[in-house]
């Protein structure tokens, strides 16, 4: 683990950065005393969305179609 200031970690970033992806975990320490922890992880671009994937994951009740009681002055 290293620890940069946040003026430290922006004139060398490409050692931050090296550092992290090297597997470290490197805490920028900001200007408030507020620390930030950075770790490398690797990034793949999302898959194509697949229509009707999220069949079966929600559930309405008859409930659902009922008017809001806000809107009950308004209906017959």
């Amino acid at each position: 683990m290293k620890t940069f200031t946040l003026e430290q970690a922006k004139q060398d970033l490409d050692k931050v950065l090296e550092h992290a992806k090297a597997g470290g975990t490197v805490i920028i320490i900001g200007e408030d005393d507020q620390a930030y922890e950075l770790v490398a992880t690797i990034y793949t671009e999302p898959g194509p969305r697949k229509p009707g994937s999220a069949k079966g994951e929600m559930i309405l009740t008859d409930e659902f179609y009922e008017p809001l009681p806000e809107f009950k002055p308004y209906t017959k």
